[in-house]
Formats: C-alpha cells, sequence, structure tokens
C-alpha cells in the first residue's frame, strides 16, 4: 500500500472521484492509472493516482500522484537507495528490479519491510 510520507509543499493533494473499469476491484494505496477510466498500474508504468478508498463500482476515490509527495511502500525485494524501481504485481507494492524502474527509492527500513520514494 502506497502511503503519504511527507510533501515537499504544504497543499494537501485533492481526492477525486473517477470512473471505475468494469469488473475491476480496487485497493486502498494501489497505484492506478488513468485514461477514461482507472486501472490497476503496470510495472513499468508510472501511476497517475492512488487508490483512497473503496469504490462503489462506478467511480473510486483517488488522489494525484505528484512529483512533489513522497511515499512509504512494502517492498517485495529490497531495493536500493538510489535506484528507481518497477511495482509490484499488485500495484501496492516494489520490487528491487530496476529496469525501466518508475519509483526512484530514497531510503529503505529494513526492519519495517518498507522504502520510501517518489514517482519520477
Amino acid at each position: 500500500m502506497f502511503k503519504v510520507k511527507d510533501r515537499q509543499n504544504s497543499c494537501v493533494e485533492p481526492f477525486e472521484f473517477l470512473p471505475a473499469k468494469s469488473g475491476e476491484v480496487y485497493a486502498l494505496g494501489e497505484a492506478l492509472t488513468y485514461t477514461n477510466e482507472v486501472t490497476k498500474c503496470a510495472a513499468t508504468a508510472k501511476p497517475t493516482h492512488i487508490c483512497m478508498g473503496p469504490g462503489d463500482g462506478n467511480v473510486v476515490p483517488v488522489m494525484p500522484v505528484l512529483a512533489t509527495t513522497r511515499f512509504e511502500v512494502p517492498y517485495d525485494a529490497k531495493p536500493t537507495a538510489g535506484t528507481a524501481v518497477t511495482l509490484g504485481t499488485t500495484a501496492e507494492s516494489v520490487t528491487a528490479t530496476t529496469t525501466n524502474g518508475v519509483f526512484t527509492v530514497t531510503d529503505v527500513d529494513e526492519a519495517a519491510g518498507v522504502c520510501c520514494g517518489f514517482f519520477r
């Protein structure tokens, strides 16, 4: 689950309610992309939004992904600080894979099994 760690500005991203893709169920903190409807983010795609709660089948509450927001997220395999890594298969974690990485890791907390970073 992607959780806001901190922001480089004092503004809070507004929640939006965007149309859901038919048949998809979304999890809190899941990375999503949006064109005409939101959908689960692929491993090497930069997300446009983060899910902020359950949808009703028609719309999903989301927040936009901004370069000024740093997220905390669990990792599937320990990444290295300073590298850009891919998303996990559920779009709720990151991997240590750096090929076509979209999430830049700023630090790693091994004890908690999480890392912090931002989407580039």
